[in-house]
């Protein structure tokens, strides 16, 4: 029987740049950085307590997804027993991800591993792999850690695993994975082999800052999303139609900010039971294919992305990252950027989220900086939002943000809208 498992391997890519923020603005990085820990660290300590109290052997707690009873079976008392996903917190994205690893009317779990269970008697036992002669891992905890195949980790038939996987491919569901604009953040997932989001958002207003470096700015966003593989999309992102309002010498200017040309890739999938988060990659380079009163140099940025279940039912997305920059005198330094978002689905197909980022958001949703120095201003912006399926195809969103510093738009309001197809 061949081996369905996939595996994917990715270039380590590291960017370097110059320059630093002042000692506030570092204790202001370092600050919101350490909050978001601290929320982590939390709700990592509040699942291990919980685990722990819980047993290997005791049946996890009953779990609805959509209306539908999900109930976990007992484990089997051997080194590989699995632990199904109920055992652990889940946010409402990880249910609608979950949903989709089984048939309908069946019911679906995650079967994540024991960290000490041999890797290659797993595979034999569980998934039926024969093979008389095999080489001993080198690091067989972190084989058992870490799956980037949600679908093995349902189905024990490795051909009824394939049969859900490319049965996802069939049908348009826009909750898997969330719209990446609806919020600062982008998620770690990506969509489906072949499908295509188009995330729109007509309204983007952008107030001036108090320090007068940021004029006040309307931008018709746009973010086109094709999935080459289940694991990798293809990305163009702008800010599409904008106009920014006359500024001490420079006068109103309307045109098309540039395009920024981008992948992103999941890595792997939550594991609940060891508190692992998702991870993916982004990495972008924004032209200067636009009107040229908004063009800021060719710049790359990378962005590494996490998504995280807390306890009660919430969804931490944080990403971290290296964001290029363009000051006035046409020089390119490379600051470092943080985005996050606390989301709970309040009712069905409706969801509240928390959010913010420092220096940029995970798209280049600001432009230029208009002042005449060398040095390019440090920015903390949050806010609060929502995001709402009307249906499968359909995703309405919108937000309202405030920025912190002085350098930031002093107030940020959003609004598009997400079709799947």
């Amino acid at each position: 029987m061949a081996d369905p498992a996939y595996e994917k391997t990715m270039d380590t890519m590291l960017v370097r740049g110059r320059g630093g923020p002042a000692n506030r603005d570092r204790r202001s990085a370092r600050f919101w950085i350490a909050c978001c820990s601290v929320l982590s660290l939390t709700g990592c300590a509040a699942l291990n307590d919980r685990a722990r109290s819980v047993g290997a052997a005791t049946l996890a707690e009953p779990l609805t997804i959509r209306g539908q009873n999900v109930t976990d079976e007992p484990p089997t008392p051997t080194a590989a027993s699995p632990v199904p996903a109920g055992s652990g917190a889940m946010s409402s994205i990880l249910r609608n991800r979950f949903l989709e690893t089984a048939n309908s009317g069946e019911e679906p779990k995650f079967d994540y591993p024991d960290v000490n269970a041999d890797p290659i008697d797993y595979y034999r036992d569980r998934y039926g792999v024969s093979r008389p002669a095999a080489d001993r891992f080198l690091f067989p905890r972190l084989v058992n850690l870490i799956f980037e195949d949600r679908w093995l980790l349902n189905d024990a038939d490795p051909r009824k695993a394939v049969d859900n996987q490319l049965r996802r491919r069939l049908k348009v569901d826009i909750r898997d994975p969330d719209p990446d604009t609806a919020n600062f953040p982008n998620g770690a997932y990506t969509i489906p082999k072949g499908r295509v989001y188009i995330e729109n958002s007509p309204l983007g207003l952008y107030n001036t800052s108090r320090n007068g470096t940021q004029p006040r700015i309307y931008q018709w966003e746009f973010l086109f999303r094709y999935g080459i593989t289940d694991n990798l999309e293809f990305r163009i992102f702008s800010n599409g139609l904008s106009h920014q309002s006359a500024q001490k010498h420079t006068p109103a200017v309307t045109g098309f900010s540039p395009l920024a040309f981008d992948f992103k890739a999941n890595f792997w999938e939550e594991n609940t039971r060891y508190f692992i988060p998702a991870m993916g990659i982004e990495v972008y380079l924004q032209t200067e294919l636009g009107s040229s009163a908004f063009n800021s140099g060719t710049q790359p940025s990378i962005n590494i992305l996490f998504d995280q279940s807390l306890p009660f039912d919430l969804n931490f997305e944080y990403n971290l990252g290296i964001t290029g920059v363009q000051n006035d005198f046409g020089q390119i330094a490379y600051q470092f950027s943080f985005q996050w978002s606390l989301q709970r689905e309040i009712i069905k197909d409706f969801d509240l989220f928390f959010h913010g980022f420092y220096n940029a958001a995970a798209l280049p949703r600001l432009l230029q900086f208009q002042e005449t120095a060398s040095s390019i201003p440090q920015i903390t912006v949050m806010g609060v939002g929502g995001i709402w399926t009307v249906n499968d195809r359909l995703a309405v969103f919108g937000s309202y943000n405030f920025g912190v510093t002085s350098a930031a738009p002093q107030t940020i309001a959003l609004m598009g809208f997400a079709i799947g197809l």
